[in-house]
């Protein structure tokens, strides 16, 4: 069986979005493929063709990741990662893999990024979890919080909202390690204005903005209400937030408590990316009122650059390590010395001996502070060679609030 992986051609295009829907076990979606080519970067599409027939499916988004002391490096968004059950266990996802980090090389991208669907696919390909993430629930009948809280709320319609929604996202991502770009076609998809056929789930959707005194948009969020429920005659419905940011903590906490206020509202669910630490939750008078559930990894990161990677984030105490990262795949094999502190950092191959080996996969874990060395020290995953070092290590990385990745991709 001769499988061809290439860039997808225009003609191709419908045909290998129907191979995704089928992949992702969505084949009523089919026939889908105007629809998303009008926000799809044909470009960055990628496929496995037995003969002229899609059998995977490959996509990536061009995107900058927000780094710890707020400077963003380019980075590929890997999407839309389909195998048909026809043709799995033949190697296509690594030479789809392959053929994607060979591209991202070319564009300058220091790193790839994806959301896993099943967690032992994407180590074999050098990712690493780094961002953690849950769901979070509120009782909207017993949230009381310690002061009055700051900023107005205002509805607003969807038009509005393709308008204040990026530039509270834009002022969110700077200030966000681990928060990505978020493109035109996100927003479209987001405030229903690239619908599939037959699809008015957007009319559910609301929209609303936060306020400060001067009339600055200082938060933003997007949320709809779940199926009419009575208990005991009683109304027990739930409210969930759909996308929730805000310029602090207290702001925050002012949409929480917007979404608790709510007649007939008895829970208030986020159940897309959220912190697994959100520290709003200590602005309320009684903290068990809100919880987390549902933990998992999140985004998983996958460094291609070392160099670059190393040398655009700040670190949290001045030091100097040198690291050996093995790389199988050989795009960030090497030893590198890094040195930086609070005020920035550089970056660059030497041919000292190194302080710590550590496998390309927990580089990228570590990379944002969302997992330590020393975590992994201990889990015999890395290695040291000086006494101290991984100690300092995990001391240099380490970041005050944990990253945060809002935007699924």
């Amino acid at each position: 069986m001769t499988i061809d992986v290439r860039a997808v051609r225009e003609e191709e295009f419908d045909a290998w979005s129907d191979a995704l829907d089928i992949g992702f076990h969505s084949p009523k979606y089919r026939g889908d493929g105007p629809r998303r080519r009008k926000m799809w970067d044909i470009t960055r599409c990628t496929g496995a063709f037995d003969g002229e027939k899609p059998v995977a499916t490959f996509r990536s988004i061009e995107m900058q990741l927000t780094m710890p002391g707020g400077a963003f490096v380019p980075m590929t968004g890997v999407s839309a990662v389909a195998v048909l059950p026809t043709h799995r266990r033949l190697g296509i996802l690594s030479r789809m893999m392959t053929f994607e980090f060979e591209a991202a090389r070319e564009r300058g991208e220091a790193m790839a990024g994806l959301y896993a669907a099943e967690y032992p696919i994407y180590g074999r390909y050098g990712y690493g979890p780094a961002v953690e993430a849950s769901t979070w629930e509120l009782d909207a009948r017993a949230a009381t919080f310690v002061r009055e809280l700051p900023g107005t709320v205002e509805v607003i319609t969807a038009d509005e909202a393709r308008s204040i929604g990026p530039r509270v996202y834009e002022a969110v991502r700077v200030i966000t390690p681990g928060a990505v770009t978020r493109d035109t076609a996100y927003w479209d998809r987001a405030l229903g204005f690239a619908p599939r056929k037959g699809d008015d789930s957007a009319k559910e959707v609301l929209n609303a903005v936060l306020r400060d005194t001067d009339g600055r948009a200082v938060g933003y969020l997007r949320y709809k209400f779940g199926e009419e429920k009575w208990t005991n005659s009683r109304p027990d419905n739930v409210v969930k937030a759909l996308d929730l940011l805000a310029l602090n903590v207290e702001y925050e906490a002012r949409l929480w408590k917007f979404l608790a206020d709510h007649d007939w509202v008895s829970r208030v669910v986020a159940e897309e990316e959220r912190r697994v630490d959100e520290l709003w939750r200590d602005l309320l008078v009684n903290r068990r009122v809100a919880w987390a559930r549902d933990y998992w990894e999140g985004m998983w990161l996958r460094i291609l650059d070392p160099e670059t990677a190393l040398a655009a984030r700040h670190y949290e105490v001045p030091g100097r390590v040198v690291l050996r990262v093995v790389d199988k795949d050989g795009y960030a094999d090497g030893t590198f010395a890094l040195e930086g502190g609070p005020d920035g950092a550089a970056c660059g191959r030497t041919t000292e001996s190194p302080d710590v080996t550590v496998p390309v996969s927990l580089l990228g874990s570590i990379l944002l502070g969302g997992f330590t060395a020393q975590r992994y020290a201990r889990l015999g995953m890395l290695e040291e060679h000086r006494a101290g070092a991984v100690s300092g290590l995990s001391a240099m990385f380490h970041t005050g609030v944990a990253p945060w990745a809002p935007t699924g991709f």
